[in-house]
């Protein structure tokens, strides 16, 4: 009986240790080379330095880069936006996923390097209540977006370009996290209460002040 005794607590032991590792947190790392296929006009919008966010297994889920600067906005943002220096269509910056991703709908989306524009959620019946947040950044193809950076865009300009990421009739679209505190220091990747992990990073605005950005790398919308 001792022997039955000493190896349930063996395996329970092994069976802690083993859900431990399973639900090692997301991790990041700096990277300094962009993906293939940035061309030179973009190369230069973006900062030196990417953030490669690493799965519970140590391998690459995606690389973001945010743009050097952003300028601000000449008027007001949506009344409800938390992100009031952007405007809709805005290029924030780019993303790339190493193998097969996914976006806050839980979509399926392929390998490969996307641009991410600022977008707002449409406040109409198919949308109200999906995220307490209205504010989005859309993927869309790097090969396929060819619009200015500081485009003036319409919610379903946005949205148009994006579905080629899915492949849907629906955008691929990640999530922003409340604008984190300007004394973070980038990196930082937190989850939050609904297991979604936000990557936290700073872009600069002209002349010079910073602007916090965090957006949801991993998590979709519940429901």
């Amino acid at each position: 009986m001792k022997n039955i005794s000493r190896w349930i607590g063996f395996l329970l032991l092994l069976l802690i240790f083993s859900n431990k590792a399973l639900s090692a947190p997301y991790k990041v790392e700096t990277i300094n080379s962009l993906p293939e296929g940035v061309n030179d006009t973009l190369k230069n919008l973006l900062q030196p330095q990417g953030y490669r966010v690493l799965d519970e297994k140590g391998g690459p889920w995606c690389e973001v880069w945010l743009r050097k600067e952003i300028p601000n906005l000449s008027k007001p943002g949506a009344p409800d936006a938390k992100y009031q220096f952007l405007h809709i269509g805005q290029l924030v910056g780019i993303l790339k996923f190493n193998g097969m991703g996914s976006d806050y709908r839980g979509q399926a989306i392929k390998a490969g390097t996307y641009t991410l524009r600022y977008c707002l959620i449409l406040q109409d019946g198919n949308h109200m209540g999906v995220s307490p947040i209205l504010d989005f950044v859309l993927l869309s193809p790097i090969s396929d977006d060819s619009k200015d950076a500081d485009a003036e865009m319409t919610i379903m300009d946005v949205v148009a370009i994006s579905r080629k990421a899915s492949g849907t009739n629906h955008p691929a679209t990640l999530l922003l996290s409340l604008p984190p505190d300007s004394s973070v220091t980038p990196p930082v990747l937190e989850k939050d209460d609904m297991d979604h992990w936000a990557l936290k990073l700073k872009s600069q605005s002209k002349p010079g002040a910073d602007l916090p950005i965090g957006i949801i790398v991993v998590g979709k919308a519940e429901g």
